[in-house]
């Protein structure tokens, strides 16, 4: 059982002090924490997950290519202009 000092004491063979990380038997930490001598470590909150709008994504490569976005626009709109955008440009660039 992984625990922390709350207080300075002495444990099996060293001397803990206040905010030390221990390990500790099962029987042995449960004693601790009744009595107060040590707690048990809280686990890291995780940030919360940010979903991601996947028009959003379709938003942000139709203004890449320079087309005025209408925020009212679904995403077969988007893939439309997206696609006619592509095709217009693909003629004006030079054969490589």
């Amino acid at each position: 059982m992984n625990l922390i000092a709350k207080k300075s004491f002495p444990y099996g063979s060293r001397r803990l002090r206040a905010g030390d990380s221990f390990e500790a038997s099962n029987r042995d930490g449960r004693l601790l924490v009744l009595i107060g001598r040590a707690d048990i470590p809280k686990p890291a909150k995780e940030p919360p997950k940010v979903e991601v709008d996947p028009l959003d994504e379709l938003r942000a490569e139709a203004e890449a290519l320079g087309v005025a976005v209408d925020r009212r626009w679904r995403e077969a709109r988007l893939r439309d202009e997206i696609g006619r955008t592509r095709y217009m440009t693909r003629d004006m660039r030079a054969e490589e």
